[in-house]
């Protein structure tokens, strides 16, 4: 399930990667205007579209990383689980120790009675 999970976000930021961010639209947008205002043609590639790439870049990594701490803090609580699971077991061991024991003193116990009565 978690390499699932872990495919599943790969083929996305990879998606993702591929397109234009928003703040890289935004950039291109503002350096658009800045080139139409100065007369001159937009060809692409301006400051402020490049700034707006990293930025989304560091977006997605940031979105990564949280994802990242997520499927970290479900592995925690599926071992707590796991180890609270193994520790049942071996108490529900235990005590079918302790009531075989019980059971086999009490045994012993009612032929003790029995022989004194018959006696």
């Amino acid at each position: 399930m978690k390499t699932l999970s872990i495919i599943c976000a790969s083929s996305l930021a990879l998606l993702v990667a591929g397109c234009d961010g928003p703040k890289e639209k935004a950039g291109a947008q503002k350096d658009e205007a800045a080139a139409k205002a100065a007369g001159r043609e937009y060809k692409g590639g301006g400051p402020a579209e490049k700034a707006g790439a990293a930025a989304d870049r560091i977006d997605r990594a940031q979105e990564k990383m949280r994802a990242s701490q997520a499927d970290a803090l479900k592995d925690q609580g599926r071992l707590l689980e796991e180890q609270a699971d193994a520790e049942a077991d071996k108490l529900e061991a235990k005590a079918k120790e302790i009531r075989q024991a019980a059971s086999e003193k009490a045994n012993e116990l009612g032929r003790q009675a029995s022989a004194l009565e018959q006696q």
